[in-house]
C-alpha cells in the first residue's frame, strides 16, 4: 500500500512527537473573494475597507494542527473566524482537560471572552489544518466605541451563534463532534461491517446523526465532477443531498469516487469540514486501494483513525510507513493513529506488540470475533462488545466500573455486575484491587454474573472455607499461601493472558520493596491477581520477574485514577470499605440490642479465643483492622473522583466469610438496584441537538 516510500524510508524508524510548528502566516490556500463571506453576520457589521483589508493581508493564516489558537486564562488579544478546518474548545475542570465543543467553518472563536471583556474561558486548539481569520481585539473595540450600532449587533451575533458551548458545572459531559478515520491495512478484515456496525452503534447512542462516508475507486458514488471543482473547493460548497442514502435508518451514507486527480486530495479538508458541519460524527471509510496521498490526507483531518490490521510483517511496515508520512506531515502530531488488532482465536505475537509498543503506537485493543472475509458467517458476540465499546469511545461516554478490595465483603461486586448485565449497562474496562481484581478477571473474562455467583458458591457451607485454605508452614512470611486460591481462578479463565480477555482488566498491586502502585496489563492474568490479593501479614507475598508484591489495596483500594488515567469518561465506584463514622453507627446500634439477642456458649467463645485466629480481637481481625483504618482514607478520596459510587455495606460482614456468598450478592444487587436509575442516567450519552446550517454553506440531507 504504501510502497512508494519504500525508496526514502528503507529502515522505519519511530516517530518523535514534537510541538506543532507557529501558524505561517500569509495567502490562505484557497482563493476567498469578497463572496460569501461577507454574508457572515459578524463580518456585515463591520465597514466594507475593514473587510476587505482583513482579508487581503496576513489576517488570514494558516495553522497546523496542534496549534494552540489561545489558552484558557489568557487575556483576548482577537477573535477568530473559521474559514476552513476545525478547532476543539476545551475546558480545564479538576485537572483534566475536557473537549466540550468542535468549532467549524463559518464559527467564531473568542468571541465571548471580548464581549464580556474577561480572559478566555476556554482553550482553542487546530483539530484539523485549518484556515482563520485573525480580527485584533483593539481594531473591533474601536468600532464598538465609535458606533454603538455596530456593538449592540456583534452581542446579537455572539447571542445567536449556532455554536453554543454546553455549560455543565461538573464538566462530566460535553457535546461532541467527531471525524474518525476507518482504515484497513488487512485485506482479509471485513471493514464494511466494522464501518457499518460502528455506524448504527453511534447511532443508538442518544439518536445522533452519522454520515459515512465511503472513499474508493469503484465507479459507484459521485464522479469527480461533482464534488472537485475549483469553485466548490474555494467557497466549501459540496452539492450532495441527491446522492446521500439512508442505510437501514441507522445512518446516512455517502459514496464518493476518487480517480486519483491531485485536486481530489487538495478538496478532502473542506469537504470533511462540510460534512462535520452537519454531523456530529462523520466516518471516513478509507479503501485500501485509494491513493496513497488521499489515504494520508483523511488520516490528517480526522479526530480519531482506527487502523485494522493483523500481526503480519506487511501490515507492520504498512502501518510505520503511515505513521511515518502523517509525522512528517503534522511535524509528529499522529497520536490520534489507534492501531487496532484483529486476532485470529490462537494468535501470539509479542515481536509484534513490541514493536508498535517501540514506536510509540502500541496496540490500542485486540479484537477477536472480528468479520474476516473468507469467514461470511455471521461476528459473534465480542465483535459488538468491541464495536459498541469504540463508539462510546468516539462519543466520549466510556463507562468504567472500579471494583474495591475488601475479601469475603467483596462478593457484593458480584451483585452490582449482574443488576448492571440485566439492565443493559455495559461496561468499557475494569479496574480492581485485592477480591475487586479477582472478580473483575472472571467477569473481563467472559463469564456473566450467573456464572460468578455459581462459581462463588463452590465454598459456600461450614466447611467450604476448608477448600480455600493453604497453610504456609511455617508462618515466617504470612499465614497462608495462595496458589489454591489461584488455582481456583484458573479453573474458570485458564492461563488467559490480559490481550485475551473480552473487556479490558487493570489489576493492582503493590510492590513491597517501594510500596509503590503497580497496575499490571499484560502478561498472564491469573499470576497478576495473585500477587493482586496477597494481604500482607495473612498471605505469603507474590514474585513476578524477581519483584515482590503484596495486596493491591494497601496502594490503591479503589483504584478509580487508574481508569482515570485511561481516559475512561464515567466512572463507577463499588466500595465495600466502611469509613469509621459507620462502624461507629453500627457499634452504637449493637449495644442497643446487648441483650436481646443470643449470646455465643461459653465453648463457642473459648474456641475463638484460643484457636481462632481471625476471631475479634485476635492477630488475624487486628491486623486487617489496621490495614482498613489506612485503606479508609484513600479509598474514599478515590470514591470522590467517580461519577456513581455504590456502597454495599453491612455491620456484621467479616472479611474472611466466603462461606456465605449469596448474603453479599444480594447485598450488592439491593443496593445496585436502588441506584439504578442514577446508573442509567451514567451512561446515556447527553442528546445531540443540530445546529443551524450557515446560509453560505448548503446542507446536507439530513
Amino acid at each position: 500500500m504504501f510502497g512508494w516510500l519504500k525508496s526514502r524510508h528503507a529502515k522505519p524508524k519511530a516517530v518523535r512527537h514534537t510541538a506543532p510548528a507557529p501558524p505561517a502566516t500569509g495567502s490562505p490556500p484557497f482563493s476567498i473573494g469578497s463572496d460569501p463571506l461577507p454574508a457572515h453576520p459578524l463580518l456585515s457589521l463591520l465597514p466594507r475597507e475593514t473587510v476587505d483589508r482583513l482579508l487581503s493581508d496576513s489576517a488570514v493564516s494558516e495553522y497546523p494542527k496542534g496549534t494552540v489558537v489561545y489558552r484558557q486564562g489568557s487575556p483576548c488579544a482577537a477573535i477568530y473566524l473559521i474559514l476552513s478546518g476545525r478547532c476543539e474548545v476545551t475546558r480545564m475542570v479538576a485537572g483534566a482537560e475536557i473537549v466540550e465543543t468542535v468549532a467549524g467553518p463559518g464559527d467564531m472563536l473568542g468571541e465571548r471572552a471580548l464581549l464580556n471583556g474577561e480572559a478566555h474561558g476556554h482553550t482553542a486548539i487546530v483539530a484539523t489544518h485549518a484556515v482563520l481569520l485573525r480580527i485584533p481585539a483593539e481594531e473591533l473595540q474601536g468600532l464598538f466605541a465609535k458606533d454603538l450600532s455596530v456593538a449592540g449587533g456583534f452581542s446579537q451575533v455572539v447571542l445567536k451563534s449556532p455554536r453554543s458551548v454546553r455549560e455543565d458545572p461538573d464538566g462530566k459531559f460535553e457535546t461532541v463532534r467527531r471525524v474518525v478515520t476507518i482504515l484497513p491495512l488487512s485485506a482479509r478484515v471485513d471493514a464494511d461491517q466494522v464501518v457499518a456496525h460502528l455506524g448504527a452503534a453511534l447511532r443508538r447512542l442518544g439518536g445522533q446523526r452519522v454520515l459515512v462516508v465511503r472513499l474508493d475507486r469503484t465507479h459507484d458514488g459521485v464522479s469527480t465532477a461533482d464534488w472537485c471543482s475549483r469553485e466548490a473547493v474555494s467557497r466549501a460548497e459540496f452539492a450532495f443531498q441527491r446522492h446521500i442514502r439512508a442505510h437501514d435508518g441507522s445512518y446516512d451514507e455517502l459514496p464518493l469516487n476518487m480517480s486519483g486527480e491531485p485536486c481530489e486530495t487538495a478538496s478532502l479538508a473542506p469537504l470533511i469540514s462540510h460534512c462535520a458541519r452537519h454531523y456530529p460524527f462523520v466516518l471516513l471509510h478509507l479503501r485500501p486501494d485509494l491513493p496513497v496521498a488521499a489515504t494520508i490526507e483523511g488520516v490528517i483531518e480526522s479526530d480519531l483513525a482506527y487502523v485494522l490490521l493483523q500481526p503480519s510483517t506487511q501490515n507492520l511496515y504498512d502501518f510505520q510507513m503511515l505513521i511515518r508520512a502523517v509525522g512528517d506531515r503534522t511535524k509528529g502530531a499522529c497520536r490520534h493513529v489507534k492501531p487496532i488488532l484483529c486476532a485470529e482465536e490462537s494468535i501470539a505475537a509479542p515481536d509484534f506488540y513490541a514493536t508498535l509498543r517501540d514506536i510509540g503506537h502500541p496496540v490500542h485493543s485486540i479484537a477477536r470475533g472480528f468479520p474476516l472475509v473468507i469467514q461470511p458467517s455471521c461476528p459473534d458476540h465480542r465483535f459488538d462488545l468491541h464495536v459498541n465499546r469504540l463508539a462510546r469511545e468516539i462519543a466520549r461516554c466510556r463507562v468504567g466500573l472500579a471494583l474495591s478490595s475488601g475479601g469475603a465483603k467483596g462478593l457484593a461486586h458480584i451483585g452490582v455486575i449482574q443488576v448492571l448485565e440485566e439492565n443493559g449497562i455495559e461496561v468499557d474496562c475494569i479496574a480492581g484491587s485485592s477480591m475487586g481484581a479477582y472478580v473483575g478477571a472472571i467477569w473481563a473474562y467472559g463469564l456473566d454474573g450467573t456464572m460468578l455467583e455459581k462459581t462463588a458458591r463452590e465454598v459456600e457451607g461450614r466447611w467450604g472455607l476448608l477448600r480455600l485454605l493453604d497453610p504456609a508452614l511455617p508462618p515466617r512470611r504470612g499465614f497462608l499461601r495462595t496458589q489454591r486460591t489461584i488455582g481456583r481462578l484458573r479453573k474458570s479463565i485458564g492461563d488467559a493472558h490480559f490481550s485475551e480477555l473480552v473487556r479490558p482488566l487493570r489489576v493492582v498491586a503493590t510492590q513491597l520493596d517501594t510500596l509503590e502502585r503497580v497496575v499490571f496489563s499484560t502478561g498472564e492474568v491469573a499470576r497478576a491477581v495473585q500477587a493482586s490479593i496477597a494481604i500482607p501479614g495473612v498471605c505469603v507475598p507474590v514474585t513476578l520477574d524477581r519483584e515482590t508484591y503484596i495486596d493491591g489495596g494497601i496502594a490503591d483500594p479503589l483504584p478509580v485514577d487508574v481508569l482515570a488515567e485511561m481516559g475512561i469518561e464515567r466512572i463507577i465506584g463499588v466500595n465495600v470499605i466502611p469509613t469509621p463514622e459507620r462502624i461507629r453507627y453500627w457499634l452504637d446500634a449493637e449495644r442497643e440490642l446487648n441483650g436481646r439477642e443470643p449470646q455465643p456458649s461459653a465453648l463457642t467463645r473459648f474456641m475463638h479465643r484460643h484457636f481462632n485466629y481471625a476471631a475479634q480481637g485476635n492477630i488475624l481481625d487486628t491486623m486487617m483492622r489496621a490495614i482498613n483504618g489506612a485503606q479508609t482514607r484513600v479509598a474514599e478520596a478515590s470514591a470522590r473522583e467517580a461519577d456513581v459510587v455504590l456502597r454495599p455495606l453491612a455491620g456484621d460482614a467479616l472479611w474472611h466469610d466466603f462461606t456465605r456468598p449469596r448474603k453479599y450478592i444480594a447485598l450488592g444487587r439491593a443496593v445496585a438496584e436502588a441506584q439504578l436509575p442514577e446508573l442509567k442516567a451514567l451512561v446515556n450519552p447527553t442528546p445531540y441537538a443540530p445546529e443551524k446550517p450557515l446560509a453560505v454553506t448548503p446542507p446536507l440531507a439530513a
